[in-house]
């Protein structure tokens, strides 16, 4: 299975939707391209607390909110179908922030490889947040 790459025009389309969900009141927590191994797919990780509260009874309107704030936005390399929210709550957005804690509303470029931390492995990932 061949190794798929996330290009620098996603990268900057994430940049851009994290940005547009600060501005929206809709921070996330955690903002991170991540490969999913067996898959071999990226998706484009984003938790924070206004999606935790709707995340698990009402998954559609969390959704919602990434759809609305990528609507004002214009996106080359993004689509809803590259996102997954995830709770705060679950391991990985944890893990996540134990090896890159980033500043709550800052935005970083962190790239990691081949990481096992608390039992989790971590093939590939680009942090944008992680607070």
């Amino acid at each position: 299975m061949g190794e798929t790459a996330v290009v620098e025009s996603q990268i900057a389309d994430a940049i851009s939707l994290v940005q547009k969900l600060d501005a929206r009141g809709d921070s996330p927590t955690l903002a991170a391209w991540y490969l999913y191994d067996d898959a071999n797919e990226w998706r484009l990780l984003i938790a924070g607390p206004t999606f935790d509260a709707v995340l698990q009874k009402q998954e559609p309107i969390a959704y919602q909110k990434i759809v609305e704030a990528m609507s004002d936005l214009t996106l080359t390399s993004l689509s809803i179908s590259d996102v997954k929210l995830v709770s705060t709550k679950s391991p990985l957005p944890g893990t996540i922030r134990l090896m890159i804690g980033t500043d709550p509303q800052g935005i970083t470029r962190a790239h990691c490889s081949a990481n096992t931390i608390n039992g989790i492995f971590i093939k590939e990932m680009f942090v944008l947040r992680s607070a």
